[in-house]
């Protein structure tokens, strides 16, 4: 038995288990599928498992109200593997269609509610992760929660390192991980240009506000203060940079974005002298740093019409197959199936594992149940975002967390309408520590 006041082994264990999960998602998250994915998966679920036990066992580890947010995504999954009545099953017209080609086969469809089991167990465990993350980091307190900020902070800047390593060392380069890759741009830790940039827009928040509440607190301290703030300035411009090189036009836009939503929350601050000054210095020394890097890549880019892009027939096809496969959908994960019913034009060698539409994928996958618990996840979190806004009680470093979470979850939430970042590991898990980054601390400091 632990003295009084001696903190019990779960709590000396929980924290480094949820900043190696962390690391370990940024790190090995960046595809699909793949065994780090599965190495994540483990991990989450003995975090879960230690989190709950921590707040059964512990009166000052108890969760809080806004833990039960974690049961709505993993209700979709858990309600969709479950057996439904026959007369059910057959309500959606495309699974009239697959019922009378499985009796041509002498089959009987399984009845569940989802068309792919084992898709679905898939985004199920997928998911866990990002739950984990989001229900630890609840009992964090300040201390511990900016630490995992700088973690994510932190791997997107040697993202970025690695990112210019891969463009020196050209497409064959041995730093590029994945096989299905961008081979002319930079892709840091992920398999797909525009999912490392969602991963820099997302870290430069905390970046530029984290920079901005250091020198309203600072900067009467001297030359140590302006140390730190040089750093502070660099490494925003470091993020900048890496989100040219990965010339990703979704990307570039977040960055913009990401920077004029971090304006508002800087301003907040009580002590706001110099602090749009050092904002403008750090764009500056990125975009400086942009044009002399990667101005030709960027404008080849562009030269494209983004209306040509074929995501945007692929959410049409989604849409269409989402209304055949109504009121049920296909069950998480059916997309690939489903897809290929509608998609007659393209070539054999065209692989299409995502709709590049967050939430049309969904609605053909959930439908109604994903639609009301979504609806329900985005009205608690949107409460919690204007209370964090709004919380002039708190500390600094909780008013950093909060605000830098909230314009990053937005840049995630923009991101998802032209692309799938929450599909990998990586920024799924992230999105869950952002959630939980936006609520108050159990011990603020």
């Amino acid at each position: 038995m632990p003295h009084p006041g001696q903190p019990t082994l779960s709590t000396r264990l929980q924290w480094p288990l949820a900043a190696l999960l962390l690391a370990m998602c940024l790190v090995l998250g960046g595809g699909q599928g793949t065994i780090g994915d599965g190495a994540c998966q483990a991990l989450a679920a003995l975090l879960i498992i230690l989190t709950l036990w921590r707040s059964e066992t512990e009166p000052m580890a108890r969760l809080p109200r806004f833990a039960w947010l974690a049961a709505l995504p993993l209700a979709v999954p858990l309600l969709q593997l479950l057996p439904i009545p026959e007369s059910l099953w057959m309500l959606p017209p495309a699974r009239q269609q697959i019922d009378a080609q499985l009796a041509a086969a002498g089959l009987e469809p399984a009845t569940r509610w989802t068309l792919t089991p084992y898709g679905t167990e898939t985004a199920l465990v997928w998911l866990l992760p990002a739950v984990a993350l989001f229900l630890a980091t609840l009992q964090f307190d300040a201390a511990q929660r900016l630490k995992l900020a700088a973690i994510l902070v932190a791997v997107a800047a040697v993202a970025t390192v690695l990112g210019i390593a891969q463009l020196a060392g050209g497409p064959d380069s041995p730093l590029r991980f994945y096989a299905m890759t961008n081979p002319t741009e930079a892709v840091g830790l992920f398999a797909n240009r525009n999912h490392f940039a969602s991963q820099l827009a997302v870290a430069l928040p905390f970046v530029l506000i984290g920079a901005a509440a250091w020198w309203s607190q600072r900067r009467d301290e001297g030359h140590g203060a302006l140390l730190w703030i040089v750093a502070g300035i660099g490494l925003a411009a470091l993020l900048i940079l890496g989100l040219a090189l990965a010339r990703s036009r979704a990307g570039l836009l977040l960055g913009m974005l990401a920077i004029a939503c971090s304006l508002p929350a800087v301003m907040a601050f009580r002590k706001q002298r110099g602090t749009k000054r050092l904002i403008a210095v750090a764009v500056a020394v990125g975009l400086l740093l942009s044009v002399q890097f990667a101005l030709f890549g960027i404008l080849q880019r562009f030269q494209k019409d983004p209306m040509e892009d074929a995501r945007f027939q692929y959410a049409a096809l989604t849409v269409q197959a989402a209304a055949d496969h109504a009121p049920l959908g296909t069950g998480l994960g059916g997309f690939r199936r489903a897809f290929e019913a509608y998609d007659l034009d393209s070539p054999l060698s065209v692989y299409i594992n995502h709709a590049h539409n967050e939430y049309v994928e969904l609605w053909l996958d959930g439908q109604w149940l994903a639609l009301a618990l979504s609806v329900v996840l985005l009205a608690t979190v949107l409460v919690a975002a204007w209370r964090a806004w709004r919380r002039r009680e708190a500390s600094a470093r909780e008013q950093l967390l909060a605000r830098a979470s909230l314009v990053a979850l937005a840049m995630l939430a923009m991101h998802s309408i032209g692309d799938y970042p929450l599909r990998t590991t990586a920024m799924m898990a992230t999105t869950g520590l952002l959630v939980a980054l936006m609520a108050r601390s159990r011990n603020p400091i």
